[in-house]
């Protein structure tokens, strides 16, 4: 696995102060722990994911590959795309955490990528439940399929150490509430100078400490669902030009899709 896993699931105490957790539990290491036990422990854990964890490595990470596919919308050459991803993937690992003494333990898939590239990680799949509540929290706008396709994976997706990444559905609302607090009496604007009401715009990714979000855009349908923009809170300005342009040019998607592609092609 990536060396830096091993750093980011370092347990805290008197012994080592700077760890990031006060349990951690590596369920794909730890086979002896029974499903039942487990649930008791961590009562939305998937229980695909136990067993997922009892496979082999090289299973686990075709078995992972093949329900990403199968459970995402058909979009062109985006099968080939995840084909081509987790052949860079040379570990998946299930990880039961406790962030301190007295939280809730969660559960996530790590994602290693070969040659000590990183790794991503991803929380547990929504519930219909917690999808009803994140689209009623948007009323007047449907998010789109693929999007709400991929919650059913992870609900929170993030690169290495990223701390914020794609937003876990349950924390959307608090997140939009402070964006558009930040915005609010300010003038947004596209890249070629028009403007952009901010209340159209709904974060979904936001960059760790910086001030930069991916958006789903409501005044934007390129196919006939919300596209998404990047808002940079530097100049107020979304990076969005009618005259098109490569996506590298403008991080504008008309697909969840697209952006997702974008996100993890740095090693595909």
């Amino acid at each position: 696995m990536d060396r830096h896993i091993q750093n980011f699931f370092r347990v805290g105490g008197d012994e080592n102060p700077a760890g990031n957790y006060h349990k951690v539990i590596a369920l794909h290491e730890a086979p002896d722990i029974d499903c039942e036990t487990l649930c008791q422990l961590v009562p939305d854990l998937n229980k695909g994911w136990y067993e997922l964890a009892v496979l082999d490595t090289k299973d686990r990470i075709e078995f992972v590959r093949d329900y990403w596919i199968d459970q995402l919308p058909y979009h062109q050459g985006f099968s080939e795309f995840i084909t081509r991803f987790f052949s860079q993937v040379d570990d998946i690992g299930v990880y039961i955490t406790q962030k301190k003494f007295d939280d809730p333990f969660v559960a996530s898939i790590i994602y290693s990528l070969k040659g000590n590239n990183g790794f991503y990680r991803g929380g547990s799949p929504a519930s219909d439940e917690r999808i009803n509540r994140l689209q009623n929290a948007f009323p007047g706008s449907i998010l789109p399929a693929d999007y709400i396709a991929f919650l059913k994976i992870h609900d929170g997706f993030w690169k290495t150490t990223d701390c914020t990444g794609l937003c876990p559905s349950g924390k959307m609302p608090e997140l939009n509430r402070l964006f558009q607090q930040q915005i609010a009496g300010q003038s947004v604007l596209t890249s070629d100078g028009k403007e952009v009401d901010p209340t159209s715009l709904i974060v979904f990714y936001e960059s760790f400490g910086l001030p930069f979000y991916q958006c789903f855009w409501q005044d934007w349908y390129p196919q006939g669902e919300l596209g998404n923009v990047y808002f940079s809170g530097n100049n107020n300005t979304i990076l969005f030009s009618e005259e098109g342009g490569t996506k590298a040019e403008n991080l504008a998607f008309p697909t969840f899709l697209d952006w997702l592609m974008f996100y993890l092609e740095q090693i595909a």
